[in-house]
Order: C-alpha cells, then structure tokens, then sequence
C-alpha cells in the first residue's frame, strides 16, 4: 500500500465500523463506516457532541479508535509508526477548533510552520502566506502576536497554517464558528479553492448556510451515530 496521500487512488479515508469511548462510559463514536472520496468536498454535521471532533482525531490519528478499521490513502494508521506516520501527517492539514495556535508568535510565523517542517524554501514559504493573508483580510496582521488577536482572526490563522502546505487532506474544525457573514464567505472561497486545487476536504460543521446550497456529500452524526448521508440541496 502506498504511504503518500497524494497518490491516485479512488478513495481518500476508509472507515470501517469505527467506534471511540472515553472514561468513565462515554461512546463518542459507535460502529462508524464511512468512505470519503479523493478531491471530494464533505460535510459532516450534528450537534455539539454528536461526535464531529472526534471523528476529525481519529482520520488525523490524534487519537486511535477503540476498535475498527481506519485507512487514509490506503494506509492503515495501525501499522504507521515514526517517520512513516510523520510524513503522512505532513500531508493533512487541521484546522482544530481550539485553535491550537502558539500564541507568542507571529502570524506569520504560525502559518509558515507546516511548510518549514516540509523543508520548503524561505521566498516560497513568505509568498504564500502573504497570499494567504491578502485572501482572508488579514494582511495588516503579518508581524502581529498571535495572542494579540481576536477569537475570529485567531480562526482564519489556524485555517490558514492548515493549508499553507497544500495538504492532500485538510480536515477543518467548526471553521466558522466566531465569524461574521462577510468573513464566513471569505473562509469558504479559500476552502473550495483548496478542494479546486486537488485537495479532499472534510468539514465538521453546526452551520447550515456553508453547506444549504451546494451539491457536496452531506453526512449527519447523532451521539455517535450515523444518521444518514445526503447531498445538499441546491437551491
């Protein structure tokens, strides 16, 4: 099997009757089978606790499951240890919902850190997230402390950090959740150019207006479970 994400292939994650619990009898995620394509655009939507966040762990294997098969790119994180795992996390970009930012450092430097760690030239690196900056009206916000912004532009910069590197997979957290309407559209244009762009992106979201009029899978968890997977409405 392949250990690079962005090789062909017809499927991107595989998952097979997943289930995650947490102490002391929390089920966080029951029986999940899922298939996402390559280059596809998914929704995954439910209420706070449904299971969006963990679902997002276990693809980027923050987190392993408690029992069940999980493959990204025909790799199954089981059997990825040390640097095999290590190059295929260089390939996923997440956008947590927590942020997870370092908050002493600069805009700049939060979003320039996927891209270093993949050896990218310093020109290239500055470049891009200049460009990132401009696309999400932040470019004022280049040398600022990070723990100096605002809950929404801290979003946009964790956004940003995760597709600075172009990831095959980019796995996005609630990214709308602290934005205005004009900002929400912003974040979507650069979601769907990354999709354009080649990469599958997965979206965990309680915000119906980012996936009401557009044709992509959309798949509802409920405490856990699957409730059924639909495409959207377009009106």
């Amino acid at each position: 099997m392949t250990e690079n994400p962005s090789a062909t292939g017809d499927t991107m994650v595989e998952l097979i009757k997943v289930s995650k619990s947490y102490p002391p009898d929390v089920i966080a995620l029951s029986n999940v089978s899922l298939s996402i394509d390559v280059g596809e655009m998914f929704f995954i939507i439910g209420k706070s606790g449904a299971g969006k966040t963990t679902l997002l762990k276990l693809i980027s294997y923050m987190e392993p499951p408690n029992s069940g098969l999980i493959e990204v790119a025909g790799n199954d994180l089981r059997r990825l240890k040390g640097n095999k795992l290590a190059k295929l996390r260089q390939r996923i970009g997440v956008a947590y919902q927590d942020f997870k930012l370092l908050l002493d450092r600069t805009v700049s430097e939060n979003i320039a850190i996927s891209m270093e760690v993949s050896y990218k030239q310093p020109s290239q690196i500055q470049r891009r997230v200049r460009s990132l900056l401009d696309q999400l009206q932040l470019a004022d916000k280049h040398n600022t402390i990070t723990g100096e912004l605002s809950r929404g532009e801290q979003q946009r910069i964790t956004l940003a950090r995760a597709v600075a590197n172009s990831p095959a997979l980019l796995l996005v957290d609630e990214p709308t959740g602290n934005l205005d309407a004009e900002t929400t559209v912003r974040v979507m244009q650069l979601l769907h150019k990354s999709n354009k762009s080649g990469a599958t992106v997965v979206i965990a979201t309680h915000d119906e207006s980012i996936y009401r009029n557009t044709d992509h899978r959309v798949m509802e968890l409920r405490q856990g479970i699957i409730r059924g997977v639909r495409k959207a409405a377009v009106s």
